[in-house]
Parts: C-alpha cells; sequence; structure tokens
C-alpha cells in the first residue's frame, strides 16, 4: 500500500518548499475542535503534495531537473495514469484537514487514496518515512468522493510508519457525530482500510448503503451505493486490515 523509502528523507525537506504547490479541487471545511498532533495553519484539503513526493522518489529529481514544476505539475501530466522507471503506479493521496472537509480527486486517474484527517511529512520524527496524521477525526463529519475511473482506496485510520508507532482508528469518540461519508464506492474495484483487528467493528447494511461501527457502537464510515462489505485480513506491517 505504501512504499517506504530510505535514505530519503533529508532530500525531500529541501524541496518540499519549492515543489508543493496547493491544489484547488473541491472541497469545503467547516472547523471542528479536534486534538491535533501539529498546529494545521499550512494543512489544507486535497492534493497532498508532501505524500506525492515521499511516496514517489522519483518525482524531487524531475522537478529538480526542471522537467515539471511541482508534485501537483508532475501528478496532472505523468502521475495520474503513468508508472514510474520501476514499473510501478504513482502513489496519490487526498487528504483533509482537522475540520469537516469534502475530498475528492482531480477527475480520473489509476490509484487513489483519501483520507478525511490532515496527513504531513515531518523529518524531525526521525526514521525511513516520518509520515503522520494531525488528528484522529473525532467530532468531524468528513465526505470522501471516489474517482469514477481507476482503484480507490479510503484510508479510515492511521497506518504505522517510523513517526506513528501504533494505527489508530478515525472518527471514535463522538457516537454517530463523527464519521465518514464515502461516494462512489465500487465492490471488487475500490476497497476501505480499518486500523486495529476485524473483531473491534461490525457491519451493518440498510437502505443501500453500509454501515461500520465499532463494536461498542461507535459509527465509523457510512458507505453509499453497496449492500455488502466483508472483513479482510490484516496487515501487521501498517495496522490495518482491508474492507471490500
Amino acid at each position: 500500500m505504501r512504499q517506504f523509502i530510505t535514505g530519503f528523507v533529508f532530500f525531500l525537506t529541501g524541496i518540499i518548499a519549492a515543489a508543493c504547490q496547493p491544489s484547488s479541487p473541491p472541497t469545503t471545511q467547516s472547523p471542528t475542535p479536534t486534538t491535533s498532533t501539529k498546529p494545521e495553519a499550512s494543512v489544507k484539503a486535497g492534493f497532498n503534495s508532501e505524500l506525492y513526493l515521499i511516496d514517489n522518489p522519483d518525482v524531487p529529481d524531475l522537478i529538480k531537473s526542471g522537467k515539471f514544476k511541482s508534485a501537483l505539475d508532475h501528478y496532472e501530466k505523468a502521475g495520474k495514469f503513468g508508472k514510474n522507471a520501476k514499473g510501478k503506479r504513482y502513489e496519490t493521496t487526498f487528504t483533509g484537514t482537522s475540520g469537516n472537509d469534502t475530498v475528492q480527486g482531480l477527475g480520473p486517474a489509476e490509484h487513489t487514496h483519501f483520507i478525511g484527517v490532515g496527513y504531513i511529512v515531518d523529518p524531525a520524527k526521525g526514521g525511513d518515512y516520518p509520515v503522520l496524521n494531525t488528528s484522529l477525526g473525532e467530532g468531524e463529519v468528513d465526505t470522501l468522493i471516489g474517482n469514477t475511473e481507476g482503484e480507490n482506496e479510503f484510508i479510515l485510520g492511521s497506518y504505522i510508519t517510523s513517526a506513528v508507532p501504533k494505527a489508530e482508528p478515525f472518527y471514535v469518540g463522538k457516537g454517530d457525530a463523527d464519521y465518514a461519508r464515502i461516494k462512489n464506492f465500487t465492490r471488487k474495484k475500490d476497497s476501505l482500510y480499518l486500523s486495529g483487528l476485524p473483531e473491534q467493528y461490525k457491519i451493518e447494511s440498510a437502505k443501500g448503503m453500509v454501515k461500520i461501527f465499532t463494536k461498542e457502537g461507535d459509527l465509523v464510515v457510512i458507505v453509499e451505493g453497496v449492500d455488502k462489505l466483508a472483513f479482510g485480513e490484516l496487515s501487521k506491517e501498517y495496522g490495518q486490515f482491508a474492507v471490500k
């Protein structure tokens, strides 16, 4: 799901400021009080340039050489459907903030991740992949809209990185008042990812949608347009499991 890059972080630190440009996909935000791991003054909902640069280590070199102006420029011209020099698809993530967001992509793309909370790269945390979430979604109501083409992955909890030692679920703590709503989800093509263990959650189907709760009854996500989903196997590396 994620590529871990060794010896890349210090190079990335210098290029992020020059390479990251804010995108302007359709988003709406309404501040909601929450506990954040880091101030979010620079975090905006939409295309996440920092994650794009660390997940695709060839892109900073391409920007530095002048072939592309920024991470967003590379994504729009090459990353949506292209592959890197090793034949692998480019990793792309659209993220939210610690408020209520609508997060969606910039048109059709081959493979895209959607996250309702903010995500940053913090080299001060150390390690080969110092990526971390800026909130846990408590008190937030986010709408994640998948692309109609390509594969979509909706991330509903933090995953283990060199900056995050333990995976934790999002949208837990406020009952039915905090959750993610997912649109444009296609079974057998798209996936949800939950943190923890499958036995910590339960699935309920009703009226053309699926709701996933914690075992204690805390609503985590509403998936529109499907009538059933099933839990997959746990990835111990990331502390998450897929739901399809």
